[in-house]
């Protein structure tokens, strides 16, 4: 099994924590009007074994946290020699590699360039 190299997890988390935190002002503005639907209330990072997961967590109409649920849009796979796979989660419940052997920093473009794998979208 590959592990996540400590300087690769560090550099990892150092980005989804400034990328992420774009995403704020968003939420500030879904969260004073609501709507009738769900909507995302918190982005975060989590790891899972060798892959990151871009999340959100989303308020349901009724505006209990209890209720509130967690979706990963995206996944970064460590496959070995600080490489990685990016894969999204398609609506058909399956994950889907969309690019395989991409280094941090080329995942991270990608990420960014790419509503696909935002964790509001």
């Amino acid at each position: 099994m590959v592990s996540v190299p400590v300087a690769v997890r560090q550099q990892v988390d150092q980005w989804a924590e400034a990328w992420l935190g774009t995403f704020s002002h968003v939420l500030q503005l879904r969260a004073r009007e609501p709507g009738p639907f769900n909507y995302p209330v918190e982005v975060f990072s989590q790891w899972r074994g060798k892959a990151l997961y871009l999340c959100a967590r989303y308020r349901t109409p009724s505006g209990r946290v209890e209720d509130d649920f967690v979706v990963r849009q995206s996944r970064m796979t460590v496959t070995g020699f600080g490489r990685f796979d990016l894969a999204y989660f398609r609506h058909t419940g399956r994950w889907f590699t969309v690019y395989r052997g991409l280094t941090a920093a080329e995942c991270f473009s990608e990420i960014e360039g790419n509503e696909l794998f935002w964790p509001t979208t």
